[in-house]
């Protein structure tokens, strides 16, 4: 039987921590109206709930979704900067925003290859 361990409990932790938060935004968004936010709401727990039971598609897991939030934030962050070289006005917050987003997805990635490894345990 295979099971994951963090080497890094820092980053583990920091990691729990974010989900928690994009949790919480998105059930807010959910109460909202915003009925398309159960589809951040499942994967987020889906992928609580691997990291908290040490499944060995946890590593997998957190390298899909960092995948994911390195795509779509890269592609956000690249049509605002050609939407302002097409002569549209700058608004630095929304810049920063997705610059900040797109940097926690690398981060993301390269901490989960880095610290995230499979063992074999005994069962």
């Amino acid at each position: 039987m295979e099971k994951v361990i963090f080497k890094e409990k820092a980053f583990e932790y920091s990691l729990i921590g974010y989900i928690i938060l994009l949790l919480c935004w998105n059930f807010y968004g959910l109460s909202s109206g915003n009925f398309i936010a159960f589809l951040p709401i499942a994967i987020q727990g889906i992928l609580l709930f691997l990291i908290f039971s040490k499944n060995k598609n946890a590593k997998i897991g957190i390298k899909i979704w960092a995948i994911i939030l390195i795509l779509s934030h890269g592609i956000s962050f690249l049509a605002k900067l050609l939407k302002i070289g097409l002569g549209d006005e700058i608004n630095l917050t929304e810049i920063l925003n997705k610059a900040i987003f797109l940097i926690i997805g690398i981060l993301i990635y390269s901490f989960n290859e880095k610290y995230v490894e499979l063992i074999k345990t005994e069962k």
